[in-house]
């Protein structure tokens, strides 16, 4: 007889469990129960069907979707006896859900969490620009989604450089792939917007664009975001934390650039605007203009009267004027003026000018005698 101990009995079991069986060639499908969540990283639940029930532990991290009591799951792991506690468990590795009922009950309880921490608020959406010059695209190559996009963009708006971030879109490991895509044109740019887009599918073909982590990582993007799911039934996770939803990717494109026909009709109608504005500027300047020559014509009106005044003023005391009221000038025989009988010596020879003629004649007396 092989005597064993213990720890190595619960060895040999693991041993065993880990050689016979395959993960990637078998799982466990039933209905969890008891879930629970032990010290934020630990989970635990059971698995069951109408006749069995298989106990299960998991990260929380590995968790890629919520879930909760009473969902239809498929898990896959390895089986495994824990030697503290002598117990076998099924150790989970990764959950998918089953069947679309099971799968929107927790898109539901992830959108709401998502809703609560503020992921979809439109206060922090941003606006593309109307005129981009550089687009990352992530999408599949083999798509019919990328070549419509192609096509619209460059039918609208040429000369858009557009450059392609290859990814899966469907499956388990499209989410990876996505995001991959996304972190590489990040650290490629700058870009003005990345745009993220596949063709429609059914609700389960969708699943990987409800992926929180793919969710989180649009909402994280420093670039602004674009992402068209060709599906209008359900909208994805993607494209509700996204900056700009598109319907479907030939919508992406129409929304994302310009029609050249509409900024050409656009640029006519400003230049007609702008051609009646300038010639109402003009006119109206030239109203202005007929004020001023109308108030200059005022003003060199009166300033020629009042010049007329002044030079009559001025006549008025001028020489020949004085004479002609009867006045007479003095002058020596230098030609000065005599205007003060203190000029005026006796003896002095003077010259008397009068309004028609002069005469001569000299200054005798004390009191300036004129002979």
């Amino acid at each position: 007889m092989h005597i064993l101990s213990v720890s190595q009995y619960v060895a040999y079991l693991n041993d065993t469990f880990k050689a016979i069986w395959d993960t990637n060639e078998a799982a466990i499908e039933g209905e969890v129960s008891e879930f629970r969540i032990s010290q934020g990283q630990w989970v635990n639940f059971n698995l069951k069907d109408q006749e069995a029930v298989v106990s299960c532990f998991a990260v929380l991290n590995k968790l890629r979707v919520p879930i909760e009591d009473g969902m239809r799951v498929r898990v896959s792991g390895s089986p495994r006896v824990y030697p503290k506690w002598g117990k076998l468990s099924f150790n989970v590795e990764r959950v998918e859900l089953v069947g679309e009922g099971a799968l929107r009950k927790a898109l539901a309880a992830l959108r709401a969490k998502l809703e609560a921490e503020g992921l979809f608020d439109a206060s922090r959406k941003r606006e593309l620009p109307r005129f981009p010059s550089r687009i990352a695209l992530v999408a599949s190559r083999e798509s019919a989604a990328f070549g419509d996009f192609i096509r619209v963009v460059n039918e609208r708006w040429r000369g858009v450089e557009i450059d392609l971030y290859h990814a899966v879109v469907q499956g388990d490991k499209a989410p990876d792939s996505v995001m991959a895509g996304l972190a590489s044109a990040q650290k490629h740019g700058p870009y003005d917007a990345i745009v993220i887009t596949r063709g429609g599918g059914s609700f389960e073909e969708l699943m990987a664009f409800n992926d929180e982590r793919l969710v989180r990582a649009i909402y994280a993007s420093k670039i602004p975001t674009m992402v068209a799911i060709g599906h209008e039934r359900d909208v994805t996770l993607a494209e509700e934390v996204a900056d700009v939803r598109g319907s479907t990717p030939t919508d992406c494109a129409r929304r994302l650039v310009p029609d050249r026909k509409d900024v050409l009709y656009e640029l006519a109608h400003l230049e007609q605007g702008i051609a009646a504005s300038v010639e109402n500027l003009i006119e109206g300047h030239k109203e202005t203009l007929t004020r001023f020559e109308s108030a200059a014509d005022r003003w060199l009106e009166m300033f020629r009267l009042r010049l007329d005044g002044l030079h009559r003023l001025i006549a008025s005391f001028s020489p020949e004027a004085v004479l002609k009221r009867g006045f007479a000038i003095l002058t020596d025989k230098a030609g000065d003026v005599v205007a003060s009988i203190k000029d005026a010596k006796p003896g002095m020879p003077i010259a008397i000018r009068l309004r028609d003629g002069s005469v001569d004649g000299r200054i005798e007396g004390s009191q300036g005698t004129l002979i």
